[in-house]
Order: C-alpha cells, then sequence, then structure tokens
C-alpha cells in the first residue's frame, strides 16, 4: 500500500510538471485579459484610455537625432537659489529620502559637477548632475555620462528632466 501511494504521488508529480507547458502567447493573453477587466471596472472610455496610454508613453523625445527619455515635471530646488534651476537637468539619480539624495549630490559635486536636488509633488527627491539651458546640450552631456562621472549611477539609465513654461 505504501509503495502504491509513493508510484501514485510521483505519477501525479510527473503528469503535473509535463503538462502545464506556459509560453509568451499564453502570458500576453492573460495580462491582455487582466487589463481590459481592469479598464472596464475603473469605467475609463477608450478615449479616455488611449490619452492616458500616451501620456505615459510620451516620456521620449528626439534630441540632436537621439531618442532619450525627456520628462516634463514641476520642481521645486532643493538646498540651493532658485536661479541655479536650468530648464533642462540631466537625472542621474532617484530618491525618496531627501539624506540620501544630498549624498549623491555632495560626490558629485566633489567630482567638479554643478549638480543640485529637485523634489517634485509626490515628494521624489531627483539628483541633477548638471543643468542646461537646451535640451540639445543635456542630451550630449548624456551620451558621455561614462567619461564625464567616474562614480557608479544608483538609476539604470540617465534622463532629462525638462521644466514646464514658467
Amino acid at each position: 500500500m505504501k509503495n502504491y501511494l509513493v508510484l501514485l504521488f510521483v505519477a501525479a508529480a510527473v503528469a503535473g510538471m509535463t503538462s502545464c507547458k506556459s509560453n509568451e502567447a499564453n502570458y500576453r493573453a492573460a495580462y491582455d485579459r487582466t487589463v481590459e477587466r481592469q479598464r472596464e471596472m475603473e469605467g475609463v472610455d477608450e478615449a479616455t484610455f488611449a490619452r492616458i496610454e500616451a501620456e505615459r508613453t510620451a516620456n521620449t523625445a528626439v534630441v540632436g537625432g537621439d531618442s532619450v527619455r525627456m520628462v516634463v515635471n514641476r520642481v521645486n530646488i532643493v538646498d540651493a537659489a532658485t536661479a541655479d534651476l536650468k530648464p533642462y537637468g540631466v537625472v542621474v539619480g532617484e530618491y525618496k529620502q531627501l539624506f540620501n539624495a544630498r549624498s549623491f549630490r555632495d560626490r558629485l559635486k566633489k567630482e567638479g559637477h554643478q549638480s543640485y536636488v529637485v523634489k517634485d509633488s509626490e515628494s521624489n527627491y531627483y539628483v541633477i548632475a548638471e543643468g542646461f539651458d537646451s535640451p540639445v546640450e543635456a542630451a550630449d552631456f548624456m551620451k558621455d555620462i561614462p567619461n564625464r562621472i567616474k562614480m557608479k549611477i544608483p538609476i539604470p539609465k540617465p534622463w532629462i528632466l525638462s521644466l514646464p513654461n514658467r
């Protein structure tokens, strides 16, 4: 009887492992169904959903022939004069704690960068390595970041913060 139960358990385990073969198409179909259900539950019509989706993906701009991530956001400068805030800043650090943002900013300043910290309305702190007057200057700085900033950057890919028209 004991051997029979062990054999039955092994057979069930093998059958369970071989019968459920997931692939990318199955995952994608499940994801699409979930997104559709969420939209239906939220009561968002197609036009509104399309607008929201367009705004979410609109964070890419072509600058100097290259596609770069550029986010337009209102921010307040921390620990500096408002005059120091340039219209385009290269973000190299994102933090939830001001202490960590200041620490990374200070390390950048020791390397000779004109870095500063800004805060958005959701209390996210962004460390700007350098501020620029044009997006082309900011994009050029981003292209050469490995040669300009010697320390490891805590975000996977730097991006440009663009201030809305004042």
